[in-house]
């Protein structure tokens, strides 16, 4: 048997500290991958950005689209 430590997923507006409803996530993450015999690939991952409660959801989405694509314009220039 095995086991780990788990917290609870809280919400990322401010100083909210209500448990999360909502879970936002991003396919930015790539990994390769090598098999036994050699052969590469690479894989697109999902990563977890950020987490908001229902009464939080508009305000964290938008915070984190701020966030997420305000780099992905800067890195176009």
């Amino acid at each position: 048997m095995q086991y780990r430590t788990i917290y609870p997923v809280l919400c990322k507006e401010s100083s909210c500290l209500a448990e999360a409803a909502y879970e936002f996530t991003d396919a930015e993450a790539k990994v390769k991958v090598t098999d036994e015999n050699g052969s590469s690939a690479t894989s697109i991952e999902t990563v977890i950005i950020g987490h908001a409660c229902e009464d939080h959801f508009d305000k964290v989405q938008q915070m984190l689209k701020e966030i997420y694509d305000g780099d992905k314009e800067s890195n176009n220039v």
